[in-house]
């Protein structure tokens, strides 16, 4: 409740402002008080004055005064509801002065209408200011002179004596000047109070734009810091945090109880227990305390993490007040980086690998042709020669030095991935089963006596689709060098398994995901170094002696024979300890087909077919002729495309054996397009020193048939012209 002092301050606010609000300036308000005084005191006096004047008979001093004080109480209801002080101050000045001046002339009640005189400077001056008071208090002067100095008129009934007007006039000046003078200090006064308050408001405006602009631009500042991926640290000279954003908070998982009690020592601590080398990132900030210079560096955390760290110096007003500290993750981009500069490696080895095995398979295509006589001729000469031949031992020696040279040609094929031409179901096991009771592995046996062999197989193991061949000879290569790498004996562990790779493994190789079946051969022997690692599938590079313990494609050959088969190598060493390699290779879910029985001479004998035999090289095609005739076949030959085509258009013949790469000229696909555009269907079968291309599936697909490997052998040839010729048969 409030109050009775309150309530009564309330009321007298209530009663003297009405028609005013808080944003009236003070001096209207102060006229609009004084209005309200003057005019309620007139309606106090005129009133009673008026009635005691009627009963005196004055009827025209009482209804005058009846009239002024009803004027008044239209002003008093005018102003409190409408507020127009500065006209009604005109009004009620104009009606007092009419009052002052009729009360004057007749004397008033009891002759004191002249007292009325010495208020009317007061109040006018006030409420007109000093110039229009002293202009309207001046009128009011001079009508009261000429009422001293009119006689014998009717409406002037009051008589004043000489020393009375003396004392009059004189006293009258003195209220008169005095109060001029007291409402021009006081307007002067207020005027100076007004334009000071004015200057203070628009101070005080200023501060507050300042101080919203502060704020403002406080809380851009912080919204940038916490848009930003950066943590940022803001610390005084003494190394206290004046302010830190939350990103700083989360990069550095920094605990929650320590951000909000804001302990340096512990968040110090925090930060020193993640990093590698604390002592290091201590030294530094400690250093750069002491200097003004810019600097950055890199953080390496425990957990694998990498940091940039940026350090600014705090400079308030030309001195150095502290610094900032920005810290921006990058592992992503490290990583990033590591991840490109290994890929860029590997690319830069399987550029080195395919130039170098280019560069094999072009030996190996001429040194198939070349091998052809030497592995082909014996065959032949085998076959005209009675068991008993004095020169039959020799011939076959010549042989086999021919296959022992078309299989070094086989390894500069599977260099080159041309090698693996033939895709058969294949199940691993059988294939080391097959190479342990081999008189190769027996011969390993006798070199390396302190060798052990460890097998651990999956019988439940997986088929993958393959060449048995290629891979005999990879199970091989690794067995022969984890055993020379074990020249005081040790243990070779053999392991087969079946594999689901659901996450990509990284390493030598990456390893997509999938169904696999995994060989790994380990052995427990010298080991190899990181740098050799990135060079032990590179041809020709070994720590052997060269000729004596391998021709230095081993590995390679491992490397052509995985990647042929869409495999991956994970290899894992250490010096001192041994190496382990895993290859890993795709699944299938075919099954083999059952072992076929050897073929007799009989199921590959020709009936005087008409067989075309198109190849660039003369050996080439004598070859190919002397091996078909003998076979029982009618042979015309043709050294180039361009000869055949000619042939061709004259002449038909039940097959072709065409030779997929001649030069110069057309090769033997457009051989084969312009020969079936002259008789479509022509029946051929592909020969090439190089593996299966691209162009040779497109000439299958056109209709040719089975793709024979350089050098020749009788039942190879033979068989595959034959199956092409009995597709005609059934198809009769």
């Amino acid at each position: 409740m409030p109050s009775e002092k309150s309530y009564t301050k309330l009321l007298i606010k209530t009663v003297f402002t009405s028609g005013s609000d808080d944003n009236t300036d003070i001096e209207i308000k102060r006229k609009a008080i004084l209005l309200y005084i003057i005019s309620i005191i007139g309606i106090i006096n005129l009133v009673p004055l008026s009635i005691d004047t009627f009963t005196k008979d004055d009827l025209i001093l009482g209804s005058f005064g009846l009239v002024v004080a009803g004027v008044l109480i239209i002003i008093l209801l005018l102003l409190r509801k409408k507020g127009y002080h500065i006209v009604f101050s005109y009004i009620g000045v104009s009606f007092a002065g009419a009052l002052f001046v009729y009360l004057f002339a007749t004397g008033g009640v009891n002759n004191t209408g002249h007292v009325w005189y010495y208020t009317f400077p007061l109040f006018t001056l006030f409420l007109l200011g000093s110039k229009k008071g002293a202009i309207v208090t001046s009128i009011l002067f001079v009508l009261a002179i000429l009422i001293f100095t009119v006689e014998n008129y009717s409406f002037i009934v009051a008589t004043y004596s000489k020393d009375f007007q003396i004392h009059f006039i004189s006293s009258f000046i003195v209220v008169f000047a005095l109060s001029v003078s007291f409402e021009y200090i006081r307007e002067r006064t207020q005027r100076q109070l007004g334009n000071k308050n004015t200057k203070l408001q628009e101070t005080i405006f200023e501060l507050k734009k300042a101080e919203e602009a502060l704020k403002d631009n406080e809380m851009l500042l912080r919204a940038t810091l916490e848009s930003t991926a950066d943590g940022i640290l803001v610390v005084d000279e003494c190394g206290q945090v004046i302010s830190k954003n939350t990103r700083f908070g989360e990069m550095w998982h920094i605990p929650e109880d320590i951000l909000k009690t804001n302990d340096d020592e512990k968040l110090l601590n925090s930060v020193l227990s993640q990093l590698r080398n604390p002592q290091m990132f201590l030294s530094k900030v400690q250093e750069l305390y002491k200097s003004n210079r810019h600097e950055f560096d890199i953080l390496e955390f425990k957990d694998g993490r990498v940091f940039e760290r940026y350090s600014e110096p705090l400079i308030v007003n030309d001195n150095i007040a502290g610094r900032v500290w920005s810290f921006r993750d990058i592992t992503e981009r490290k990583q990033a980086e590591e991840e490109r500069a290994r890929l860029q490696s590997k690319l830069q080895q399987a550029q080195k690998m395919k130039a170098i095995g280019t560069l094999a398979g072009g030996v190996a295509h001429d040194l198939n042709n070349i091998l052809s006589g030497i592995v082909s001729y014996p065959e032949l000469i085998l076959m005209d020669l009675t068991k008993d031949s004095p020169i039959r031992d020799s011939i076959k020696t010549i042989q086999q030095s021919g296959k022992r040279a078309a299989a070094i040609v086989e390894d500069l094929l599977t260099l080159a991935r041309r090698g693996v031409s033939t895709s058969e179901i294949v199940n691993l096991n059988e294939i080391i089963s097959e190479y342990l009771t081999s008189p190769e592995f027996e011969k390993l046996k006798t070199f390396h006596p302190l060798v052990e062999i460890v097998t651990c197989i999956d019988s439940s193991l997986l088929n993958i689709a393959g060449s048995p061949v290629h891979l005999l000879k990879t199970v091989m290569n690794l067995i022969s060098n984890a055993a020379e790498a074990m020249t005081e004996g040790g243990t070779i562990c053999l392991s087969t398994e079946n594999r689901y790779i659901d996450q990509p493994i990284s390493g030598y190789d990456d390893v997509d995901e999938g169904d696999h079946v995994v060989l790994t051969v380990s052995d427990t022997g010298v080991g190899i170094t990181a740098e050799e690692i990135n060079r032990i599938f590179e041809p020709f590079y070994t720590k052997k002696t060269m000729g004596r313990s391998g021709t230095g494609l081993g590995m390679a050959v491992v490397w052509g024979t995985v990647k042929d088969h869409k495999g991956y190598i994970h290899v894992e060493s250490e010096p001192g300890k041994g190496t382990t390699f895993k290859l890993y290779f795709p699944i299938t879910r075919k099954e083999k087909a059952g072992d076929q029985k050897s073929k007799e001479l009989a199921d590959y004998m020709g009936n005087g077919e008409s067989v075309l035999v198109i190849d660039d090289v003369r050996e080439q095609r004598e070859i190919a002729s002397k091996i078909l005739s003998q076979l029982g076949y009618s042979v015309r030959l043709a050294s180039s495309g361009e000869e055949a085509v000619k042939i061709m258009r004259n002449e038909t013949a039940d097959l072709m054996v065409l030779d997929m790469i001649m030069s110069p000229g057309i090769d033997g696909l457009e051989t084969y397009e312009q020969i079936i555009s002259i008789h479509p269907n022509q029946k051929a079968i592909i020969v090439s020193g190089f593996s299966e291309t691209n162009r040779v599936k497109k000439a299958q697909q056109l209709g040719a048939g089975e793709y024979v490997k350089k050098p020749y052998t009788i039942e190879k040839i033979g068989m595959a012209v034959r199956v092409e010729l009995e597709k005609e048969i059934k198809a009769a």
